[in-house]
C-alpha cells in the first residue's frame, strides 16, 4: 500500500516522492549511504557485485543482505519500489546467458550502476529477474518499480505473467495492484474532474440551486478510500493540479502535501489483525543531494545530503530513522523544560 509521484519545479528540480505503506517491520530501516566501491553479493549468481556510483536511500538489512526500498544515485537517477501483489511474477530457474538477480536487488543494482533511465532499458534483456523469499516478508515479495532521471524521463518496470514490460510513466503517479495499464485505464473514468469550482447557475424548474464551495466542487466525486486504484487517482489529480512549485523548497513541500492526501493512519486499515499504515514519507532531489523522510511518530523533515559524506570508500554508512517526536517549543519557559528533560533522557 504505497504511493509516489514526481514533482517538478520552474527553476528545474525534480523530485521523486513516496509513501511507505506496510505493517509494523521487524527489522529497523535506517537512511544509507552506499559509496562508490561499495560491495553487495549477487546471491543468484554467487558472484559481488562493486557499485559505480554512490547512492543514499532507505533500506534495512535482512538476511543477511542490505536491501533498499527506494533512493537515488549521485547521477540524478532515483528509484521506488513498491508492492504488486497478485499480479508479480519472476523467474524460477536460473539461465546461463543472462545475469541472474533477485527481484528484490533489482533497485539496489540499478541504482549502483545505471546513470538514466535510457541505460535501464538497454541492459534490461541481459537480466534474468528472479524470485527469491524473503523472511521479512515471508516468502518472495510481489514487486514493481518507477525510476526517473535527471532528465525527468519516467518509467515503470513490471515482471508478470506476460513478462517484463517497460511503461512510459507521464502522469507522474504510481502505486500498487493492479498493473500500471490498469491505472491509465482507470484514469479515464475520472477526466470530468476538475480544480475549478463549476461558475454556470443551474435551476431545476423555478428553484435555483445553491452552488456554495461547501456543497459543490469539480473535484466532488474523487475516491477517497484507501485502496490503490484510490490512492493512484488522488496522486495523479493532486500532482497534476496543485500549483506548480517555483523553487526546491516549493517542490518539496508540494511532495509533502499531494502524499498526505494519500497517507494511511494507524487502525484505519486493518488486515489479518495488522494494521498497515504510512511508515514513513519520503522525498528526494538528486540534483541537490538531499534525501528528505518524516515518519508516522515524528513529522518533522529530516535530511541527508549524499554529497556531504565521503564517497570514496566500501562501508555503507548509516543514519537512524529518527522516531521521537520534535517540537519547536516557542515559549521560553518550555524550551528550557525541553531542554533540561532531553538532558536527563540523555
Amino acid at each position: 500500500m504505497c504511493t509516489s509521484v514526481t514533482i517538478n519545479t520552474k527553476d528545474d528540480h525534480h523530485f521523486l516522492a513516496r509513501n511507505f505503506d506496510f505493517y509494523e517491520l521487524p527489522a529497523p530501516y535506517e537512511v544509507t549511504v552506499l559509496p562508490r566501491k561499495y560491495r553487495w553479493l549477487n546471491k543468484q549468481d554467487n558472484r559481488t557485485i562493486t557499485s559505480r556510483y554512490a547512492v543514499v536511500g532507505m533500506g534495512a538489512q535482512a538476511d543477511d543482505q542490505f536491501g533498499l526500498f527506494d533512493g537515488f544515485n549521485e547521477k540524478g537517477l532515483m528509484g521506488v519500489t513498491h508492492y504488486l501483489e497478485g499480479f508479480a511474477q519472476f523467474e524460477t530457474q536460473r539461465r546461463r546467458d543472462k545475469i541472474n538477480l533477485a527481484a528484490l536487488d533489482f533497485i539496489l543494482f540499478v541504482l549502483t550502476q545505471f546513470q538514466s533511465t535510457d541505460e535501464i532499458v538497454r541492459y534490461l534483456g541481459e537480466l534474468n529477474l528472479m524470485e527469491r523469499d524473503l523472511e521479512l516478508t515471508g516468502g518472495p515479495p510481489p514487486i514493481h518499480w518507477i525510476f526517473t532521471d535527471s532528465a525527468k524521463k519516467t518509467i515503470v518496470i513490471e515482471s508478470t505473467k506476460d513478462g517484463v514490460k517497460v511503461y512510459d510513466n507521464k502522469v507522474g503517479a504510481f502505486a500498487n495492484s493492479p498493473d500500471f495499464r490498469w491505472h491509465l485505464i482507470n484514469l479515464n473514468q475520472y477526466a470530468t474532474l476538475s480544480s475549478i469550482q463549476p461558475s454556470q447557475e443551474v435551476i431545476w424548474g423555478d428553484y435555483p440551486l445553491v452552488q456554495s464551495p461547501e456543497l459543490l466542487s469539480g473535484n466532488f466525486g474523487i475516491p477517497g478510500d484507501y485502496t490503490s486504484p484510490s490512492r493512484f487517482v488522488r496522486a495523479a489529480f493532486l500532482r497534476n493540479h496543485i500549483e506548480e512549485a517555483e523553487s526546491a523548497q516549493d517542490g518539496l513541500r508540494n511532495c509533502i502535501r499531494t502524499l498526505d492526501y494519500c497517507s494511511v493512519a494507524k487502525g484505519a486499515d486493518i488486515e489479518d489483525g495488522d494494521a498497515s499504515y504510512t511508515l514513513y514519507t519520503s522525498a528526494m532531489c538528486a540534483k541537490t543531494g538531499y534525501y528528505y523522510y518524516y515518519t508516522y511518530s515524528n513529522n518533522q523533515l529530516n535530511a541527508v545530503n549524499l554529497f556531504h559524506e565521503d564517497l570514496s570508500g566500501q562501508e555503507k554508512i548509516t543514519f537512524p530513522v529518527n522516531i521521537k517526536q520534535s517540537i519547536h517549543y516557542q515559549n521560553p519557559r518550555e524550551r528550557e523544560e525541553e531542554k533540561h528533560k532531553d538532558e536527563y533522557d540523555e
